[in-house]
């Protein structure tokens, strides 16, 4: 399918965001896939296609947020949790109750303290031990913990102070989250203060990236309403953002958790930009290509079942052997989307329309770890 013609299933559908899901979710996959003892640049690969999660989750919700508010005069609540419980939680309670049933029943290693941490988002405040066989099968929900506490906290903060003050305030909560975490880390206040030894260095806490997701709320604010103009010259997109692409990947290669990082969070928002406004360059036209936007759709379903067939630092079960670990990710994964993602989205949507006169936005895009327009 070509990008014009994907553009018009919907005014408001922005498909290169699908392709930019599939690129992340790609990332953790060949992460997890290596070993990080013969290949140590695997985690930083993962945790830099985690941040392009971020980044567009903030663009998304916050353009649709912007929407509804242009829209209505405000934003409805209930509208917007109902359809990020529909669309979330099925899918995920579901994953935690297989490897729940299969620790109890002993044919994998079981750790019941974890499950209830990723039950209840906060996994990324407790101790992510790679090396904890148990802990692993849970331990990708750090990243789904801090995208709940976003979706908690910002829709609230973008209805307090309103959309021409929130253009200044989220990029100047993101500058705010930057001296904190500069601050912490040196001083490791809150770990001292809360007595949390896991709280030391925890680079996955929500108050620690909190600036990814706010850097893409920004960029969605000051892009206002579509058609938008292209950001970058014409025909320098695509060059642009593989720049970019190659300056993080030398970054994350070279000196991985330096300061240097905080260009970074923002250089994940800025490549979310540069693309969206322009479908028509060689990139937007790579990620908006039907088999990568696919891939960018079940996403989500791809990230709750790979952690089940990869392994670090523990003997490999049966199934988590090449190649057939991933044709079991992707077969778990499609029958996740088909048989209870979208199920459960339509349930969702029809109690939405049941419960309240107010009109549900249309279709705008899937581009989040556990964020989908279908609601």
């Amino acid at each position: 399918m070509t990008a014009g013609k994907s553009r018009s299933a919907g005014e408001n559908y922005i498909p290169t965001l699908d392709g930019w899901r599939a690129v992340a979710i790609a990332a953790v996959l060949v992460c997890h896939a290596l070993n990080p003892q013969v290949h140590p640049f695997a985690v930083q690969l993962g945790y830099a296609g985690v941040l392009l999660f971020f980044a567009i989750s903030g663009f998304l919700i916050t353009f649709r947020l912007r929407a509804e508010m242009v829209q209505t005069g405000g934003i409805s609540f209930r509208g917007f949790y109902l359809r990020r419980a529909f669309r979330i939680l099925p899918p995920a309670l579901f994953y935690l109750a297989t490897i729940a049933v299969l620790g109890l029943a002993g044919v994998i290693p079981f750790s019941a303290g974890d499950i209830l941490k990723s039950l209840f988002f906060v996994r990324n405040y407790a101790a992510l031990n790679f090396s904890n066989a148990g802990s692993w099968f849970s331990l990708h929900f750090w990243s789904l913990s801090v995208e709940e506490h976003f979706y908690l906290l910002w829709p609230g903060v973008l209805l307090l102070i309103g959309l021409k003050r929130a253009r200044w305030v989220a990029p100047g909560l993101a500058l705010a989250t930057m001296a904190w975490r500069t601050w912490d880390e040196k001083h490791q206040f809150l770990a001292h203060w809360s007595h949390a030894p896991s709280l030391s260095h925890n680079f996955g806490r929500t108050d620690y990236l909190a600036d990814v997701l706010l850097w893409g709320c920004a960029l969605a604010l000051w892009l206002g309403p579509r058609p938008w103009k292209a950001i970058l010259p014409r025909r320098t997109t695509s060059l642009v953002c593989l720049g970019v692409l190659t300056w993080i990947g030398f970054y994350f290669v070279s000196n991985g958790m330096s300061h240097g990082r905080y260009f970074v969070y923002f250089a994940m928002a800025a490549l979310v930009g540069f693309a969206v406004t322009d479908p028509c360059s060689l990139l937007g036209r790579f990620l908006e290509l039907a088999p990568v936007r696919f891939i960018g759709r079940l996403s989500y379903s791809l990230y709750l079942w790979q952690q089940l067939f990869f392994h670090v630092d523990h003997e490999p079960l049966r199934w988590q052997h090449f190649p057939w670990n991933v044709v079991f990710i992707f077969a778990c994964a499609c029958a996740s989307y088909y048989c209870i993602e979208q199920p459960s989205i339509r349930l969702g949507r029809r109690l939405l329309h049941r419960s309240t006169a107010m009109p549900v936005l249309g279709h705008i895009g899937v581009t989040t770890i556990g964020e989908s327009s279908a609601v």
